[in-house]
Order: C-alpha cells, then sequence, then structure tokens
C-alpha cells in the first residue's frame, strides 16, 4: 500500500518488506567482538541486506522481538550467558540455526573427553597419549598411570576445563620427583618434540580452512632441568610470542601436507558437527606422523585476514539451506 499523498510506501509496507531480510542474531564478547573486528562482518551484512541485532535478555523480553534466523555466539560461563543459552536453547530449530550448537560445543568443553573422541580415528593423525587426573589421584597412583599408558618424560599438564581464561594454564613436568607440581583435576599428556613449529587450523564451515603458523615449544630431548615450567599456552603460541620455551632456531623448515591436513579438518568437523573450529596441530620430529594436540570452539582466527567475508559466505550458505 502506498501513501496516497507521497506515493511512497507506507509505515506498514516498509516494517513489511524489512521483515523479509534475513535476521541474524549475536551475542559475543567485548574482546571477541574487538579481536574478530566483527563490525566489519556487520557492515557486510548491511551490504548484503541482512539484518543483524545484538542479542541481550532485553531483547528477547520485548513483546515484538523478531526471532533471528541464524544466531552466532561465543557464550562465556557467566549468569547472563547462562540465561541467554536457555533462552537460545528454547528456540525452535526448524526456524533458527544455532552457530555452533550447544551440545556440539559441550564434546569440547573437557580436555579428557574431547582427546577420548579425538582417539577414536587413528588413521590420519594420532593424539598424543593422555591420561585423566581427578582430585583424588596421589602421586603414586598417578605415577602408576603414566607407566600403565607408557608415557614418559617430559609430559604436559593440561586443565581439565578447555574453555575460560585459565584453560590456558599448562604445565611442563620433567621427573617423578615433580608430580607434586600438578593441579587437579587435569590431563597429563606425552610431550613430543615437533621442532617448536604448531599449525593452527582455522575451519570457517565444511571445505573451508585456513593454515597459519605459529611458534610453539621447542624440542625438550637435550632439556637439562627437572625444574618444572609453568606458562600459558596462548602466550608461547600468538603470533607475537617471544617466550623461553620457544626455539630461537630459524633455519627449521617444515612442509606441510595439505591432503592430510584436509583429511583432518574433515574428519574433527564430523566428529564435533562444528562449523567454527580451530585446530592445534603438531608434527612429530621422530615419526613424521600428525598429532592433534586441541580443538578449540569459535577461535580467535588472528592471521586469517578475510574472516569477515568467510563468515558472511557461510552464513549465507546456511540461510539458504534453511
Amino acid at each position: 500500500m502506498e501513501d496516497s499523498q507521497s506515493g511512497t510506501p507506507s509505515p506498514s509496507v516498509v516494517h513489511f518488506q524489512r521483515q523479509q531480510h534475513p535476521l541474524i542474531g549475536y551475542y559475543l564478547s567485548r574482546k571477541k567482538l574487538s579481536k574478530l573486528r566483527f563490525d566489519q562482518f556487520l557492515l557486510l551484512c548491511k551490504r548484503s541486506h541482512i539484518e543483524t541485532v545484538e542479542l541481550t535478555n532485553a531483547y528477547f523480553e520485548q513483546a515484538d522481538a523478531r526471532i533471528p534466523q541464524l544466531i552466532i555466539h561465543k557464550l562465556e560461563d557467566d549468569v547472563v550467558s547462562r540465561s541467554l543459552t536457555e533462552r537460545i536453547r528454547s528456540l525452535s530449530r526448524s526456524s533458527t540455526i544455532i552457530l555452533d550448537e550447544f551440545d556440539s560445543i559441550a564434546r569440547l568443553l573437557n580436555r579428557y573427553e574431547q582427546y577420548s573422541i579425538l582417539d577414536t580415528e587413528k588413521n590420519i593423525y594420532h593424539v598424543p597419549t593422555f591420561i585423566r587426573v581427578t582430585a583424588d589421584d596421589n602421586e603414586s597412583a598417578i605415577e602408576k598411570m603414566l607407566i600403565e599408558h607408557q608415557i614418559t618424560f617430559p609430559i604436559m599438564c593440561k586443565p581439565i576445563r578447555a574453555h575460560g581464561d585459565k584453560s590456558h594454564d599448562m604445565k611442563l613436568i620433567f621427573d617423578v620427583e615433580h608430580l607434586s607440581d600438578i593441579d587437579k583435576p587435569c590431563v597429563l599428556q606425552q610431550f613430543i618434540d615437533h621442532d617448536g613449529v604448531l599449525f593452527k587450523v582455522f575451519s570457517v564451515g565444511p571445505n573451508n580452512y585456513h593454515i597459519v603458523r605459529r611458534n610453539s615449544i621447542r624440542n625438550l630431548h637435550t632439556h637439562t632441568s627437572r625444574d618444572t615450567i609453568a606458562f600459558r599456552s596462548n602466550e608461547v603460541s600468538s603470533s607475537q610470542a617471544a617466550h623461553m620455551l620457544l626455539s630461537n632456531e630459524q633455519t627449521i623448515k617444515i612442509v606441510f601436507d595439505h591432503a592430510i591436513v584436509n583429511d583432518i579438518v574433515k574428519t574433527v568437523q564430523n566428529l564435533f558437527q562444528l562449523n567454527l573450529v580451530g585446530i592445534d596441530i603438531i608434527i612429530d620430529r621422530n615419526t613424521g606422523g600428525y598429532a592433534v594436540i586441541d580443538v578449540n570452539y569459535f577461535p580467535g582466527y588472528e592471521g586469517v585476514a578475510d574472516f569477515s567475508t568467510q563468515l558472511l559466505h557461510l552464513c549465507q550458505n546456511l540461510l539458504h539451506a534453511s
């Protein structure tokens, strides 16, 4: 209907026309929004005639709140996030796509469970041998488990929780005498020399991944000190890292087989049913085998220059298929 005086669409028609545009809802922390430069993604959506809205409890409480066709989220472990999680979970899956589903993400959040799932596929990659340590396990029991699983020093001590700020707090332990340094509960995992090179594989939907080479922990087979080394994994593997654990060797060249990486990405995505995923891969210095050492949901995509465009294409494909 047009306004008889001006010939322009009436407010009701304008409202109806706007409703035809897809709506993407999002909930990310201020830090995450900044790190991803999410404003670029929002601008691309606008240019593509996709509406966006930042999700809050207040938004959902509006009587006329429009339900997004797709929701992008990286919810934290706080009261507001838990409340929004419940609201999003209550939405009909026939009309709303959740990127990514909470049940899929949950399978990553406990490192022991994550590694156990990863360990079911051993044809393309391997997971360095690991054990779970509970608060009730004493040093004698831990030593026995290490022997039973043929895990030799040095070993990595990783928090059982694979999300949140403390999930990055790691320790390298070099002998039995220092098992008392373990922070329980945790996962203890065989450390593998990998020439100080880590490959972070960032996936944005199926058949779309980006490989970013990062510095990593140097080879430790000749490390002389037995003292436990505590560190934060995100500081060691960041692009600006300058850590005492890093190698000073600049001549190491490692050739990455893209066919193998492609198979690893497909396998991991199928295992966890995730679109936005980061996979940390190292290459065993002694065997040449590929090892998956961690999987993260909705990583920072540092080093992926066109992430906003990639995310838009993923959203468009999902909306088109729904």
